[in-house]
C-alpha cells in the first residue's frame, strides 16, 4: 500500500486523479456485500438482455451494413465502410463473429460489452464516491436506448465500454491498457475524442509534470489516428470518410428534432420530471461538497458537448448515449439527498421501455421531415424496438459475403 492510501478518503478533493480504486481501503464485510450487490444487478441485467439475442443483428439498418462490412473484410480482405466516417475496429470484429456464430454472436458480444461498461461505470463511482451508484447503474442498463442497443450489432455500446474501461484503468495508473482503451474507442467512434479528449485534459491540468500520463494521452491519440487509415485508403488516399448524415431540414424542423429526441431520449414522464427538479438539481450541484468538484465538472462538460453535437447532427437518439451515464451521475449527486425522487426517476425511464406518450408522431422514424402533433398513447420505446429488429430481421435482404 503506497503512503497515505489508507488516509486518502479524508483528503480534499481538487479534480480527477485522487486515489486507487476506493476498495482497497473498505472493510473486508463492505467489500463482500459491495461484491454481491455488484454481480446481482449485472446478473439481472444480464437476463433482462440476452432473449433479445435471438431477434436479429438490430432495428438500425446500419447493424446490417457493418455486418456486410465485416463479412466484405473477412471473407475478401477488402474493407469497404458501412457509412461514413467508418467504424474499422468494430467492423472487422463483426466479420469474425459473424463468421463463427452469425448474428447472435455479435448480439452477445454486445451484451458482455454492454455488461463490462456497467461495471466500470459502478468502480468509477465508487472511486469518486458518487451517491447511490447501484441505482444509478441500474437506470442505466434499463433505460430504452441503452437496453436496446445492449442487445444489438451495432457499435455505440463498444465505443462507450472501451471509454469506462481506459477511464477505469487511468484512475488506477495503468497507463498503458488505459491509452488502448481510449485509442480504441475514438477508432470505434470517432465522436469518442469528445469523451476521451475532456478526461485526458482534465489529468493534464493537474498533474502537467506526471510524463506517463503524457505518454499514455500521446499513445491514445496515435492508436485512434491509426485506426482510420483503413478508411483513408478505402476513400481513395483521401479525408472523403471524414463526413455526415445530415437532412435537408429548415431551421425550424432542425431545433424542433433537437427538442423532440431530448425528449423522447428519456420519455416525456422523466423529460417532465427533469423539468420540475432542474431548479433543485442546479442548487444542489452548485452546493455540494468539494469532493464531488471535479467528476461534476468532468460530468457536465460531456453532458454540454454531446448536447452540442446533437444541436449541430439530430439524427439518432442514440447518438446521446455517450452522456447518459454522466447525466446519471450529476443527477446522483444532485439528488444524494432525496432518494425518492431517484427512484421516482428510475420507475419513470423503465415505464418508458413499454408505454410511451408521444406528442408528436414523425412520418418517417429519426428520420422525419414533418410530423403530426397530438397526445398519442404508443407502445415504449423497448417494444417499437424490438419491433422493427423483428420486422428487419424477416425483411430479404443482399446475401452476406462468406467463403
Amino acid at each position: 500500500m503506497k503512503p497515505g492510501l489508507a488516509t486518502a478518503r479524508a483528503q480534499p478533493i481538487r479534480a480527477l486523479p485522487f486515489w486507487r480504486d476506493s476498495f482497497s481501503v473498505q472493510p473486508a464485510a463492505y467489500l463482500a456485500e459491495d461484491v454481491n450487490v455488484r454481480w446481482l444487478l449485472l446478473g439481472c441485467a444480464a437476463c433482462l438482455y440476452l432473449p433479445l439475442v435471438f431477434a436479429g443483428p438490430g432495428s438500425d439498418p446500419d447493424s446490417v451494413r457493418e455486418l456486410h462490412s465485416g463479412t466484405t473484410l473477412f471473407w475478401q480482405h477488402r474493407y469497404v465502410l458501412s457509412r461514413p466516417p467508418g467504424y474499422f475496429p468494430y467492423e472487422a470484429l463483426c466479420g469474425v463473429l459473424y463468421a463463427f456464430g452469425g448474428a447472435i454472436a455479435t448480439n452477445f458480444a454486445t451484451v458482455a460489452m454492454s455488461l463490462v461498461l456497467l461495471d466500470s461505470f459502478l468502480r468509477i463511482c465508487a472511486h469518486f464516491e458518487v451517491p447511490h451508484r447501484y441505482l444509478l447503474a441500474a437506470t442505466m442498463a434499463i433505460h430504452p436506448v441503452y437496453w436496446a442497443s445492449s442487445t444489438s450489432t451495432i457499435d455505440f455500446i463498444w465505443a462507450l465500454g472501451c471509454f469506462f474501461l481506459g477511464f477505469r484503468l487511468l484512475l488506477n495508473y495503468r497507463y498503458l491498457g488505459a491509452a488502448m482503451m481510449l485509442g480504441l474507442s475514438v477508432g470505434i467512434r470517432l465522436s469518442s475524442v469528445l469523451l476521451a479528449g475532456p478526461l485526458l485534459i482534465g489529468e493534464l491540468i493537474e498533474r502537467p509534470r506526471d510524463a506517463k500520463l503524457w505518454a499514455a494521452a500521446a499513445l491514445a491519440t496515435a492508436i485512434g489516428a491509426t485506426l482510420y487509415l483503413p478508411e483513408f485508403v478505402a476513400t481513395g488516399n483521401s479525408f472523403g470518410f471524414l463526413t455526415y448524415y445530415l437532412g435537408a431540414w429548415s431551421l425550424t424542423d432542425h431545433l424542433g428534432r433537437f427538442i423532440y429526441k431530448n425528449i423522447y431520449f428519456w420519455g416525456l414522464p422523466a423529460a417532465i420530471f427533469f423539468l420540475a427538479v432542474s431548479p433543485m438539481l442546479m442548487r444542489e450541484l452548485a452546493g455540494c461538497a468539494r469532493k464531488f468538484s471535479g467528476i461534476i465538472v468532468l460530468s457536465a462538460s460531456i453532458v454540454i458537448i454531446f448536447e452540442a453535437l446533437f444541436l449541430k447532427i439530430p439524427v439518432q437518439r442514440a447518438y446521446l448515449l455517450p452522456m447518459l451515464p454522466f447525466a446519471l451521475i450529476l443527477v446522483g449527486i444532485a439528488l444524494r439527498n432525496h432518494k425518492p425522487r431517484l427512484l421516482a426517476m428510475t420507475v419513470l425511464v423503465f415505464s418508458y421501455n413499454f408505454l410511451s406518450l408521444n406528442l408528436a408522431r414523425p412520418d418517417v422514424p429519426d428520420h422525419a421531415t414533418r410530423a403530426i402533433v397530438s397526445l398519442f398513447i404508443e407502445p415504449g420505446y423497448l417494444l417499437k424496438d424490438v419491433a422493427a429488429r423483428l420486422n428487419l430481421a424477416r425483411t430479404p435482404m443482399p446475401p452476406l459475403p462468406n467463403y
